[in-house]
């Protein structure tokens, strides 16, 4: 006999495609007032208010005021990007091509969604997938259930306001177990998760097409000729954004030795706090217990840091910043810390700089994302070229711009993916284009075929071969006739 969950989440996936179905001849406008509606159930206000103080509560982690800038500033930018793409019906036209697209709901999505986002992450993504006219089933971590169940119902409330249905936004009820989720992965048309590497891969086990994120474990370059100042206070302002919870969080910054005393000084003068010698020591024995991260730390004020470190901090310092000697497996805070402390390495030069940022990824965080401050553009362009992320940030705050920046032209989204370096199916951030399938109408055009020189003569003319036809029959279409041809 099939559990109550699994009858659950069968009943659910029932309810989603009917919701679709409803909205199956929607036009783009329509679709995109649903989209706002949703948009607006969690920028409003009240709500970005209520549903930041009800995570916190729930979560323990972050912080209201931070939470309540997440809520909103990533809804509104990615609203922003979701009305500029077009997603039902006729997409675009290329006349020299003679290729038409035409979008297509890509099903029922399955969303399961972390802890440290229970608003923003399941609002943003529902946002994502009804502008592709999908319905979504939410499955959030246990711990943020209650705060995703009454941001979706604000969202359900939303869709009915503009006509559409309500069920377009659903989420499993609690408790959320793990033969839920799993179930709901089996069921859904396309699973979607952020947050546990476990969820991830058991995502890409599902047999369902999914999309996962990779671990975060930010590295940042300061390099010389940087804006000491400038490169502080951006890493300060990301650092301690939401208490250290976003993935985009730098976790390690890796300083050159001729600017190491003069940046360290910024940093404290933007508000980090240098570990004496006996306070790095408590620090990473009390962050990493029997080589765990210690829950009661992470995600915390630095108030609870400081008494619990017993750090010398003063109300001035918002962070504390740990030297370590070198990255390495045996070296816990070389890893993602999700709290307010930064391990800080000193490079002898550049190359060696590149070289710690490589070994810091290696112990975690390979394909999310480096940053650098610096004023030699061709240095952050090694790095796009040697180191195995998907994204290079070059005089950023980190955990802003990350997951897009009205300054910069990445996608707004709350998900990184991070390649099949770290085992992910897409090498961007999540965006529209992973909600919907297109359908290609194609007509015939002028043939484009190259004589066989253009394309062999290269080969030809530097190894000296023969030229011999090769035999093939081919009509003044450029088609050829031979089965061959056609496989």
């Amino acid at each position: 006999m099939m559990s109550a969950s699994l009858t659950a989440v069968d009943d659910q996936v029932a309810i989603a495609r009917a919701a679709m179905a409803a909205i199956a001849d929607w036009d783009q406008g329509q679709i995109d007032m649903a989209v706002r509606a949703v948009a607006w159930s969690l920028y409003e206000p009240a709500a970005a208010r209520e549903l930041a103080e009800l995570a916190v509560a729930d979560t323990g982690m972050g912080n209201v005021d931070d939470k309540i800038i997440k809520n909103t500033r990533k809804t509104f930018g990615t609203l922003r990007d979701l009305l500029r793409a077009r997603t039902v019906g006729l997409l675009d036209h290329d006349p020299a091509t003679g290729i038409a697209r035409y979008g297509k709901p890509v099903g029922v999505v399955g969303a399961i969604t972390p802890s440290t986002n229970p608003a923003a992450t399941p609002i943003n993504k529902a946002m994502m997938a009804i502008k592709g006219a999908n319905a979504i089933i939410l499955a959030p971590s246990p711990a943020g259930w209650s705060t995703t169940a009454r941001a979706a119902e604000y969202a359900r409330q939303a869709l009915e306001s503009v006509g559409a249905p309500a069920d377009l936004v659903q989420v499993l009820p609690a408790p959320v177990t793990r033969e839920a989720t799993n179930e709901l992965m089996t069921k859904a048309d396309l699973v979607l998760v952020t947050g546990s590497q476990n969820n991830v891969r058991n995502a890409y086990r599902s047999g369902t097409p999914a999309i996962g994120v990779g671990a975060g474990n930010v590295p940042v370059i300061i390099d010389t000729g940087a804006d000491l100042d400038d490169a502080a206070v951006k890493i300060t302002m990301s650092k301690t954004f939401d208490n250290a919870t976003s993935c985009s969080s730098e976790n390690s910054v890796i300083i050159t030795d001729d600017v190491y005393e003069q940046a360290m000084g910024a940093l404290v003068r933007a508000g980090a706090y240098r570990a004496s010698g006996d306070e790095a020591d408590r620090v990473r024995h009390g962050l990493f217990p029997e080589g765990m991260l210690n829950r009661n730390v992470i995600a915390q004020d630095f108030e609870v840091l400081t008494e619990h470190f017993d750090l010398g901090a003063g109300p001035e310092h918002r962070y504390v910043m740990v030297e370590e000697p070198a990255p390495g497996q045996d070296r816990p805070l070389t890893g993602e810390k999700l709290s307010l402390v930064l391990a800080v390495y000193r490079a002898t030069d550049f190359d060696h700089a590149v070289e710690l940022t490589r070994q810091v990824l290696e112990v975690q965080g390979v394909g999310h994302s480096v940053g650098i401050h610096t004023n030699d553009r061709a240095k952050a362009e090694r790095l796009a070229t040697e180191l195995p992320v998907v994204r290079v940030l070059v005089n950023q705050a980190h955990t802003f711009g990350n997951g897009g920046s009205f300054d910069n032209g990445l996608p707004f989204t709350l998900s990184m993916g991070c390649g099949t370096w770290a085992g992910n199916s897409i090498s961007e951030n999540l965006n529209i284009n992973h909600f919907i399938n297109v359908t290609h109408l194609v007509e015939t055009i002028k043939p484009d075929q190259p004589t066989e020189a253009d394309l062999f003569g290269p080969l030809w003319n530097s190894t000296g071969i023969e030229w011999n036809s090769t035999g093939i029959d081919r009509d003044t279409t450029g088609s050829s006739t031979t089965s061959e041809a056609n496989a």
